[in-house]
């Protein structure tokens, strides 16, 4: 359901539940801030024990208020608030921010009071943020709200900060003040009993003069909500995420590949990704993120031109561009011509463009109108020499000149200092929102940082890849097996799954004897695999139940004795001989885990023995679109090895795209599949077939 949020941020008049005249108490500081930020609105104290606090008339009760009360900010004892909810919510106030901490976050009573303070909230349909939390502010040029007991107040802007820390949180927004970042709303959620951070996503994708969204979180309330909302909305503005912390482990034990390589930090990557968030790692990262994505200008391809007045600087940028995959293309010679027009003769007109130390405010200027004419970005370097001979606010000016003409083009500043020979000129730029950082490689980040942003929203638009498939009969596949009593299938009954989704298998054979096996060699040739197949052997070749190169009649015949002494060696009752055609190609791994909080994860790589040591593998949580399912595909190492070398075709990477899909299908549909693994699937330039299955099943949720 989705919440009207006017009246929780820009309330007309607010109560302070525990306001107080005590120094450092909660509840006094939060109605100081309220009364020191500018609040216009009706402040209301409640608290039995005094008749005024800090000049205004103090109530004894909740019920003593008036009607008309938006928002109630409650600092009082544990015990006294569900008590209280239930009364503000008598009294028609259904805004409230419950700083008071001692529930789930402090053991079992406080989790128990928290259960009962949910029953309230839902029952009386109430908008709650907390408990344990800071509180909320609203800083814009209509509203003053500082309804938190925050040091930190600040002076407006288009970002919007969702925070599941209050200390952290704090320490952020004094942060984006010292980096002159335009914060206009602050939100901390605390422990989220009643509203999270998609209540406020949803309203803050909607508010216009909300510009960016920032959220720090330590977990997601409800992933599929959060994917929801920006997949539907997250073209309209950038949403950037600070994920900290791990995801649950799961209590089953991991027997694929899959499992063992999907850690909770790679799958985060992958969900964020595929929501179209831009997922930044540290706080300096956030900075610079941030300050990038302020002015809203994303580049329409990776080429960039760099212009500076020190060569090393210029260099250094360079060389952060290649790194990141941003091209520094050399000028063409019509630029080159132009440039010379103006430029001394030491001038280098390469990219990097050295304009050398002389340069001033108007060869900035003109040169940086040049440059973007055939670029799609500029990084403008620019360090005071010891003689300058104007002030460097001019600078300032002639590059905002070529940024009014230029609006579709992203351009960003490196001072190559922080001192005070810059200050004037920082804060000029940042007046309108011009990204400006001291040193080459920030600003490289920084400008990394937009093209993922515009990658992001090309990538948006999600279509569910809808793969013909025989649901019905996987499904009475898999409730047949947990019907023996069993968690994990056979080769032939995981081809019967997978073939019902549409994924081929190589040819295969059980043999009982050596002459039913020559029936199929003769149809498939040599050389021929063979390995004991039975169910819940999960590993079967660190069980050395894996015989390949098989070439002739004898050498089958010894390996299949061999295999029967393992299986009665294992003591495998229903242990049986598999052969299969031996097939040649590039060796790959799919997988599918289901995750304890994002539900199925798919995974792709270069599979065989040592896929756990490479580790070169991706990641998507399902559903996954087609065009996901390629860029999976391509993000490994070793994707040149699918392409053309040494004499081999390219391999076709549409079958392998609906392998990913088919696995995405498959995790959302049957739920009683805990995990698949498909190592090695081999696939060359014509053909792609799975040549090792393993499917793990769970029992059916009661």
């Amino acid at each position: 359901m989705e919440r009207d949020l006017d009246r929780l941020l820009s309330p007309r008049a607010v109560a302070v539940i525990g306001a107080s005249p005590k120094a450092g108490s909660v509840g006094g500081t939060i109605l100081q801030n309220l009364r020191n930020c500018g609040y216009q609105g009706e402040l209301l104290p409640v608290n039995p024990n005094y008749a005024d606090v800090q000049g205004l008339r103090c109530y004894r009760a909740i019920e003593e208020l008036p009607d008309g009360i938006d928002l109630a900010v409650l600092a009082i004892r544990r015990s006294l608030v569900l008590g209280a909810v239930e009364t503000c919510s008598a009294k028609g106030i259904r805004n409230l921010v419950i700083i008071t901490a001692g529930f789930k976050e402090s053991g079992d009573v406080g989790a128990r009071l928290e259960e009962g303070l949910g029953r309230l909230i839902a029952e009386h349909d109430l908008q709650v943020v907390g408990p344990n939390c800071m509180g909320i502010i609203h800083s814009s040029p209509e509203m003053k709200l500082n309804a938190s007991f925050s040091r930190w107040f600040p002076p407006g802007g288009e970002i919007a900060f969702i925070s599941q820390s209050g200390s952290l949180g704090e320490t952020l927004l004094e942060c984006f003040g010292d980096a002159g970042l335009g914060v206009g709303r602050f939100i901390n959620l605390g422990n989220r009993a009643g509203l999270s951070e998609n209540d406020f996503l949803s309203h803050f994708l909607k508010d216009e003069q909300c510009g960016a969204i920032f959220l720090y979180l330590e977990s997601f309330a409800a992933p599929t909500a959060f994917r929801r909302l920006l997949s539907e909305a997250g073209r309209r503005k950038p949403v950037i995420v600070l994920k900290a912390g791990r995801t649950e482990a799961g209590a089953a034990a991991v027997a694929s590949h899959t499992g063992s390589l999907a850690s909770p930090d790679a799958v985060v990557d992958a969900f964020l990704r595929q929501c179209g968030a831009i997922r930044v790692t540290t706080i300096e990262e956030t900075l610079t993120a941030l300050r990038a994505l302020e002015r809203g200008v994303l580049p329409s391809g990776r080429r960039v031109a760099i212009l500076t007045n020190a060569g090393g600087g210029g260099i250094v940028a360079a060389d952060a561009c290649e790194r990141t995959g941003i091209r520094v293309p050399p000028l063409g010679a019509g630029t080159r011509q132009r440039l010379e027009a103006f430029l001394p003769p030491e001038a280098s007109l390469g990219n990097p463009v050295d304009m050398i130390a002389t340069a001033g405010s108007a060869d900035y200027e003109r040169a940086l109108e040049v440059v973007l004419a055939e670029t799609d970005a500029a990084i403008v370097i620019f360090r005071p020499p010891l003689v300058y001979h104007e002030p460097v606010e001019a600078v300032a000016d002639g590059i905002l000149r070529i940024v009014s003409e230029n609006p579709d083009k992203p351009l960003l500043v490196c001072t190559l200092s922080e001192g005070e020979a810059v200050q004037s000129l920082i804060r000029r730029l940042w007046e309108k929102r011009i990204p400006t950082y001291a040193m080459p490689e920030t600003a490289v980040d920084a400008l990394s940082v937009l093209m993922r942003a515009r990658e992001l929203k090309e990538e948006m638009g999600f279509e569910e890849g809808a793969l013909p498939r025989d649901v019905r009969h996987a499904q009475r596949t898999v409730e047949r097996v947990l019907a023996e009593g069993r968690d994990g299938l056979t080769f032939e009954e995981g081809a019967d799954v997978l073939s019902a989704y549409g994924a081929a298998v190589c040819p295969f054979h059980y043999a009982a004897s050596l002459d039913d096996a020559r029936t199929f060699v003769e149809s498939v040739g040599y050389p021929i695999v063979a390995k004991v197949d039975a169910p819940g052997l999960f590993h079967r070749f660190e069980q050395k139940a894996v015989i390949t190169g098989i070439r002739n009649e004898d050498a089958l015949g010894e390996a299949m004795d061999r295999l029967r002494e393992i299986i009665a060696h294992l003591r495998l009752e229903k242990g049986r001989v598999l052969l299969q055609k031996t097939l040649s190609g590039r060796e790959l791994i799919f997988g599918m885990k289901r995750d304890p909080s994002f539900g199925p994860v798919i995974m792709f790589g270069i599979g065989g023995t040592l896929v756990e040591a490479l580790k070169d593998v991706s990641f998507g949580v399902a559903p996954i679109s087609s065009s996901y399912a390629e860029r999976m595909i391509r993000s490994i190492r070793a994707f040149p090895l699918l392409e053309a070398f040494r004499g081999q075709e390219a391999v076709d990477l549409a079958p392998l795209s609906r392998i990913l899909l088919a696995l995405g299908q498959m995790g959302l549909e049957i739920l009683q599949i805990e995990e698949v693994d498909l190592n090695p699937v081999i696939a060359d330039g014509r053909d792609t077939a799975v040549v090792d299955v393993l499917i793990k099943l769970r029992a059916p949720a009661v």
